[in-house]
């Protein structure tokens, strides 16, 4: 463990993944003032030994992955996780779409998800950040990680919202912009606002990166209970995120009224 309070865990549970997550844990790490960086593996039976190969601290368990992503913070005062993503790995795997997100369905803190293979540019990624709002309850963490990226990690951010035509939908989304303002004008963060056209099932998430194209989006997993039709028939938006042909890194936050974050 190093002396800083605060960490990003790399979670890796393929020695073919530990260069790009550990790539993206360190850049995030040293721009978000500093902080340490964990190596963290987890298997069923034997520890990994070659997590001792990258010269950063790392923990290697024998157990289960959920458990130790619901401790990330208490256990190893982790802040951010990042983790890899292969549409083409095995179900057994983290890097598994569908296993990344049972996994970390209890996480209570933001995690990083990157395609494997892909490094991020030193000095300019991401150069671009967008986060969507909608009418809907907003979750707070996700401005205030909007804020983070801007802030530390210099990032052009842009808030897209759905072109509303009903009045009602329209008056709930002017409410959470205006609290959205109140927020980033305390902390002196800056942002574009844009406009996406959405069908009546579709995600706003989605449409963000098909029509702007950020470098990274951040978006709130779907809360179980408030799952609708669109969901059952085309899938939770985060699985979309997670195919979308742009293989854009996304920083996902689950619904949960005990999440983690960085303190200002």
């Amino acid at each position: 463990m190093t002396k800083t309070d605060q960490h990003v865990i790399a979670c890796v549970d393929r020695q073919e993944d530990a260069a790009t997550v550990l790539a993206y844990a360190t850049h995030c790490a040293r721009l978000l003032n500093g902080k340490g960086v964990i190596l963290l593996n987890v298997s069923k039976d034997t520890k990994a030994e070659w997590v001792k190969e990258y010269g950063v601290p790392y923990v290697a368990l024998r157990g289960n992955w959920s458990t130790a992503i619901e401790g990330l913070p208490s256990a190893f005062g982790g802040i951010l996780a990042v983790t890899a993503i292969s549409p083409s790995a095995p179900r057994t795997s983290l890097a598994h779409p569908g296993t990344m997100l049972r996994q970390f369905s209890n996480c209570k803190s933001a995690y990083l998800v990157v395609p494997t293979g892909s490094t991020p540019d030193p000095d300019h990624w991401p150069a671009t950040t967008a986060l969507t709002l909608d009418h809907r309850r907003e979750s707070k963490e996700k401005l205030i990680w909007g804020s983070y990226m801007a802030r530390f990690l210099k990032t052009d951010l842009t808030v897209a919202s759905p072109d509303y035509k009903d009045q009602d939908l329209r008056r709930r989304w002017r409410n959470n912009m205006s609290f959205l303002d109140k927020m980033y004008r305390s902390l002196g963060v800056q942002y574009t606002a844009a406009t996406v056209a959405t069908s009546a099932f579709g995600s706003p998430d989605v449409a963000t990166l098909d029509q702007l194209k950020p470098e990274l989006l951040i978006a709130m997993t779907t809360d179980r209970r408030d799952r609708d039709v669109g969901d059952w028939l085309l899938g939770v938006p985060e699985k979309r995120l997670l195919s979308h042909p742009s293989h854009t890194p996304l920083l996902l936050l689950n619904q949960r009224d005990d999440l983690y974050v960085l303190c200002d």
